[in-house]
């Protein structure tokens, strides 16, 4: 059985509230932050429990709590990590900071060594999912599974366009919520209750009176280029992969998870129906199937 020890009376870091009116849709849940090594202060969500611990890694310019509904359908016996990037949501940048994928793969070395996770599972989306695969490269005997929905590997030249043309108008603030929803990309498919939650724990009221969503805008934009680069030759992952991509997604295309599939030979691949790129917001439930399915049959022994 792969199995760590239980982490059932084990809180890591300290407690803080969190952003705003939202906390975890599951209350089992906890937001906690850590000082870590490579000097960022991070902010996650995190439950306790026993068995196989699961790390949730969230995409570009969101932030932890786009796993909130995911994590209530799952509600999984085992431990759950779920943190902000350096530079977004409610983790710091320290000064100088640099946020290329390295910076962030290193800071996730540096938290789930904190938290004593020796053998773990990874569950990416987008940025996440190629960091879940970097990751598993980085640590190919503490990696012990890899889901990777729409990992993003040498990303094209016009996805990129339109998200630095989104982020010049984003970095302008919004006068409402209505208009901060109105340019969230990829939200058609999404339930009124996932659009409330998303402002609610995406959204900053600042000084000037304007509504920015939380992140650093130079960070994002590092780590957004740095995805458009072919590093498929630097990702050398043997684990269970589950690599998956939203039915109807505009950013991440066919021939890119045809690829994704060529460099992981044995890795499944599936399809999240009614998905576009915005996976747990769009379908949260099969999101959560998708997983669920994929770690029972994948991490033996382990109730999932």
């Amino acid at each position: 059985m792969l199995k760590t020890a239980a982490h059932a009376a084990f809180l890591p870091g300290e407690a803080f509230e969190g952003v705003g009116p939202r906390p975890p849709l599951d209350g089992s849940y906890s937001m906690r932050r850590m000082r870590l090594p490579t000097g960022v202060t991070m902010a996650f969500t995190y439950r306790p429990g026993s068995g196989l611990p699961v790390l949730f890694l969230t995409a570009n310019r969101t932030t932890r709590r786009i796993f909130d509904f995911v994590l209530a359908e799952l509600d999984l016996p085992n431990p759950v990590l779920a943190p902000d990037y350096r530079g977004l949501g409610e983790s710091d940048a320290p000064p100088g900071s640099l946020f290329r994928l390295e910076e962030h793969r290193e800071d996730l070395v540096a938290l789930t060594r904190a938290l004593g996770w020796t053998r773990f599972a990874v569950v990416g989306q987008a940025t996440g999912g190629t960091l879940a695969l970097m990751l598993a490269t980085r640590l190919p005997e503490g990696v012990v599974a890899v889901a990777a929905g729409d990992p993003a590997i040498g990303l094209r030249d016009d996805v990129f366009a339109l998200f630095l043309d989104q982020v010049e108008r984003h970095d302008r603030g919004f006068s409402t919520r209505a208009e901060a929803l109105a340019e969230t990309p990829f939200r058609e498919a999404w339930s009124d209750a996932v659009a409330a939650h998303w402002l609610d724990t995406a959204l900053m009221p600042c000084p000037d009176g304007r509504l920015r969503w939380r992140y650093d805008v130079a960070g994002i934009t590092e780590t957004q280029r740095a995805l458009t680069a072919d590093f498929w030759g630097d990702i050398a992952v043997a684990q269970p992969t589950l690599l998956f991509g939203g039915e109807n997604c505009t950013v991440i295309g066919e021939a890119a998870m045809r690829r994704a599939q060529a460099a992981i030979p044995q890795a499944r691949l599936e399809v999240l129906g009614g998905a576009n790129h915005r996976l747990t917001q769009d379908n949260p439930a099969g999101f959560a199937a998708l997983v669920r399915d994929f770690l029972a049959k994948e991490c033996a022994g382990v109730a999932f």
